[in-house]
């Protein structure tokens, strides 16, 4: 796996990620479709934003070369307080086999080696069990908020969202290990 900056050639494949039933299931405030022009549009705004910090998640196939996958990276960066707010996007077929696991270490490294922040922050809705548990037994995240009716669904209803943190001296402190000793390295098989 690795993660590199946005990169127009994934214009499409982002599109089709987020635009993915599976991806909206507990994003509802996303639009349910997305072109190629619109990602484009996104990354080129968010490119443009310092306190964004975007990777598109690419995973190494059977043949050596590389797919995009996915993307995370940190949001809302907050260089006087050194935090931020970290998210992801992986293709639905990859869930539940450690790529996000992989990719949120490779993420969370970045955050609090490379930029140095002291607090990475996580939103999920709370209806989002799979992420809420891995967050919680995984990660260690602490949950810090229940926020009731936090985010639209599009249609006139709204979602609970769970907010949960880590911090440098956590993630230090055994977080870091911790996740290393779980990643693992298979080659996706498309």
């Amino acid at each position: 796996m690795r993660l590199i900056p946005p990169r127009a050639e994934d214009d499409e494949a982002v599109a089709v990620l987020r635009s993915h039933p599976k991806t909206l299931r507990y994003l509802r405030f996303l639009p349910t479709h997305v072109t190629p022009d619109e990602a484009r549009v996104r990354r080129e705004n968010r490119a443009s934003n310092p306190t964004i910090v975007d990777f598109h998640i690419h995973i190494k196939k059977k043949d050596g070369s590389f797919s995009f996958e996915g993307n995370t990276g940190l949001f809302n960066v907050d260089e006087t307080n050194k935090s931020c707010e970290i998210g992801i996007l992986l293709s639905p077929h990859l869930h539940r086999k450690g790529y996000a696991t992989e990719a949120l270490y490779l993420v969370l490294k970045h955050a609090f080696e490379d930029r140095k922040m002291h607090r990475a922050s996580f939103e999920t809705g709370a209806d989002n069990l799979p992420m809420c548990s891995w967050l919680e037994k995984v990660l260690g995240a602490t949950l810090e908020a229940r926020r009731r009716e936090c985010w639209s669904d599009m249609k006139g209803g709204y979602t609970d969202v769970h907010s949960y943190s880590i911090l440098e001296w956590e993630w230090s402190g055994g977080v870091r290990e911790k996740l290393e000793n779980l990643v693992i390295h298979p080659v996706a098989g498309k």
